[in-house]
C-alpha cells in the first residue's frame, strides 16, 4: 500500500468511526439486560473503548519500538475483564471514556510519521500484517457490534447499514483492490448471515475477482458453512 498520505486516511477513518458510534452513545443508559448473559448498550461501548485503547497502545509501541500491549493474546480472557472492569460503571462514566478514547487513539496517529505506520505489527503473532492495518480493523469492530446490537432487536435493516456503511468508508479511504476484496468479502459473510446469499454471491464474485488469493481463506471460512454447497458458490470457488 502507498504510504503517502496515510496517516490523514487513518485519522479521517476513525473520524468516521467516532461519528458513527454516536448511535450507540444515543442508546446508552443504565438499564439492565433484558436477560442474563446478554450485552446491553453500555457493555458493547466499554468493549470498543478496551479495544481502542489497546490499539492506542500498539501504535504507540510499534512506533517507539517498546514492547506492545498484551490484551489480545487471550481474547476471550480479555473481553470477560473487560466486561468485569466495566458492569459496574455508569452509563454516563461509559460514554465519557468511549469518547476520551478516540482522543488517545487519534493523538497516536497523529504522532505517527506514514514511515512509522507501514512498519511491521509489533508483535510476533502477528506476522505480515503492517502497523497501520490495526485502525481500520477497530473501525471494523464498531460496525460488528453495531450489527450485533440491531440483529438482537430484530432490526434487520439497521445491521446492514452498518456493514454497508464500514464497507463505503473503506472504499473510500482504502480504495487498493486488495482492501476493496476483503471488505467486499466481509460484506458478503454478512448476507449469508442473514440469510440473503442473493446478495452474498455477487459479493463473493467481485471480492474474488479483486484478490483471488480470498478463495483459499473461503474453503474453510466458517461464515461460509451456511452456503457451501450451494452451486454458484462451488463455482466460485472452483474458478469456473
Amino acid at each position: 500500500m502507498e504510504s503517502r498520505g496515510l496517516r490523514q486516511r487513518l485519522l479521517a477513518t476513525i473520524a468516521a468511526a467516532r461519528e458513527r458510534e454516536h448511535e450507540l452513545l444515543a442508546l446508552c443508559d443504565d438499564s439492565p439486560p433484558p436477560e442474563p448473559g446478554l450485552w446491553t448498550v453500555k457493555d458493547h461501548l466499554a468493549h470498543l473503548t478496551a479495544w481502542r485503547i489497546n490499539v492506542a497502545q500498539l501504535l504507540d509501541a510499534g512506533r517507539t519500538g517498546t514492547e506492545a500491549p498484551t490484551m489480545d493474546d487471550d481474547i476471550e480472557g480479555s473481553n470477560a475483564r473487560v466486561y468485569a472492569a466495566n458492569r459496574d460503571k455508569t452509563a454516563d462514566e461509559v460514554k465519557t471514556n468511549a469518547r476520551s478514547a478516540y482522543d488517545t487513539l487519534e493523538a497516536a496517529i497523529a504522532a505517527c510519521s506514514d514511515e512509522d505506520l507501514v512498519k511491521p505489527h509489533p508483535r510476533p503473532r502477528s506476522p505480515g500484517v503492517a502497523l497501520w492495518q490495526t485502525v481500520p480493523g477497530h473501525v471494523h469492530h464498531v460496525a460488528e457490534h453495531l450489527m450485533f446490537w440491531h440483529l438482537e432487536q430484530g432490526n434487520e435493516e439497521a445491521a446492514e447499514a452498518a456493514q454497508l456503511w464500514v464497507h463505503g468508508v473503506d472504499r473510500a479511504q482504502f480504495p487498493e483492490p486488495g482492501a476493496v476484496a476483503a471488505s467486499t468479502y466481509n460484506l458478503a459473510c454478512f448476507y449469508v448471515h442473514i440469510g440473503r446469499e442473493d446478495e452474498a454471491l455477487p459479493r463473493f464474485k467481485h471480492a474474488f475477482e479483486l484478490d483471488p488469493s480470498l478463495k483459499t481463506h473461503a474453503q474453510t471460512d466458517p461464515d461460509l458453512d451456511r452456503i457451501r454447497d450451494h452451486p454458484e458458490l462451488t463455482a466460485l470457488l472452483n474458478g469456473c
